[in-house]
């Protein structure tokens, strides 16, 4: 990607989802902590995990380094603890992350959940460029990988949506814009797809006025 997405991407991200240091779930009842990262492989939103999915879901959130209270690294046996407690109270998915602050006790750092961010962002990015629809991403404007990643971030970087993927294929970024929106459409959601909307039409600004592909206008770029 490109520098400018790199170096945009907090200032971009967390307004949309907040940081969290402690587990919590999101509006599909999916533990999620730090900025919007996912540690939940259930597949069917607001359900219990399957054991499979369990196991898939307490690998993802070992992937963190959890501290206890005293500053200590919480044992595998406690994150999976916290995790459970936190997947059973669907009741407040609707509540938003900082309602699990005080029913948590496990939290990372701030270091820990930059560290994170920037990890499943290189890892977004190569799942996306190995999809044949966007084999050309590096080539892309700034704004147009930008409004990719974000989607991404929103939906997981498997998502499907075969006409935008036809339109970003065919590098007609207008058409990208109008195709780009994703579901429940509330709260930051909508946001999200609002600023996705404009970076895809940013980029086809970039394409048709013949602008340097690497400058990213959302962030003030031009």
């Amino acid at each position: 990607m490109w520098d400018s997405v790199r170096s945009f991407w907090h200032p971009f991200n967390e307004p949309l989802e907040s940081r969290e240091h402690n587990m919590y779930l999101d509006i599909k009842g999916l533990v999620s902590t730090g900025v919007g990262n996912l540690i939940d492989a259930t597949a069917t939103p607001l359900t219990p995990p399957t054991p499979d999915e369990r196991a898939r879901s307490l690998a993802m959130a070992g992937e963190l380094n959890w501290l206890n209270p005293d500053g200590n690294t919480a044992s595998p046996d406690e994150v999976a603890a916290e995790w459970d407690m936190v997947k059973s109270r669907m009741d407040l998915a609707p509540r938003g992350g900082g309602t699990f602050r005080s029913i948590t006790t496990l939290k990372i750092s701030d270091d820990e959940i930059d560290r994170f961010v920037s990890l499943k962002l290189l890892q977004f990015e190569a799942h996306l460029k190995s999809r044949p629809e966007f084999a050309d991403f590096d080539s892309w404007p700034a704004d147009a990988q930008l409004g990719l990643l974000s989607m991404a971030w929103g939906m997981g970087p498997a998502f499907r949506f075969p006409k935008f993927q036809a339109f970003v294929a065919a590098g007609d970024f207008d058409g990208a814009a109008g195709e780009c929106r994703f579901n429940p459409e509330i709260g930051t959601i909508v946001t999200r797809n609002d600023l996705d909307q404009q970076c895809f039409a940013n980029a086809a600004r970039v394409v048709g006025e013949g602008l340097d592909p690497s400058v990213l206008l959302i962030a003030g770029g031009g």
